[in-house]
Parts: C-alpha cells; structure tokens; sequence
C-alpha cells in the first residue's frame, strides 16, 4: 500500500500552536504600540496648550501679576484643565511662569493639577512693557 502524502494530525496541531504564538505575541506589540501613540497625542496636544497659553500670557498688554490661575478649555475635541504660576525672578524686571496642562477627564481622579499633568513647560515673561 502507498502511504497518503501530506502532514499528520499532529503536525498541523504544532503548526498551529506556533502560528498561534506568534499572533498572540504580534497581538501584544501592536496593542502596545497604539498605547504609545495615544499617549504621546495626548502629550502633544497638552504642551500644545501650554505653549499657547505662555504665549497669551507674553502678549498680554498689561503686566501679568504674580500669583496662581487656572482655567478649562476644548482643543481638538477634548476638555483640558490648565493652571499656571507667575514667580518673581532675581531680575526684577522677569517673571517666571509655570504652566502644568491635564485632560479634564482626569480631574474625578482627585489630586493637584501638577501631579496629574501631562506636560508643564516654564517661561519668561517681562515685568514692564
């Protein structure tokens, strides 16, 4: 009798098994990966804010005066919460600003806006004009 060609029972279940494997694992990296570029969206969109919002305050007609503020806004979509910091410098004529930017979602988390954060970027801004 002539033997039947092609792969056993057991074979197709080991190929299986590794196709398997390496799906699971292709799953995993791109799953990761989406991660990754949701996160660093959000963090763009937020230094983004910060930015343009260090830039109001540096085009501000009047002088910004020192002390804490804090807003909401919707970009791209999305709430976020901003608050900013104007210190005196050792030049007295430089205020240091200090803004720190988190999505408004994350606020029910509890907390102080700077450690939920996202981004904080910090600036200068001149005392006269």
């Amino acid at each position: 009798m002539r033997r039947a060609a092609g792969f056993t029972l057991l074979e197709v279940l080991v190929a299986l098994a590794i196709f398997a494997l390496v799906a699971a694992s292709v799953l995993s990296a791109s799953s990761r990966s989406l991660q990754t570029v949701a996160r660093l969206e959000d963090k763009t969109l937020a230094m983004w804010i910060a930015d343009n919002r260090l830039s109001e305050l540096q085009l501000t007609e009047a002088p910004v005066g020192d002390g804490r503020a804090e807003g909401e806004l919707t970009y791209a979509g999305r709430r976020w919460q901003w608050q900013s910091e104007v210190q005196q410098t050792s030049e007295p004529e430089m205020r240091r600003v200090t803004l720190w930017v988190a999505p408004l979602a994350q606020r029910r988390a509890g907390g102080d806006l700077r450690e939920r954060a996202l981004v904080s970027l910090s600036g200068f801004l001149g005392a006269s004009r």
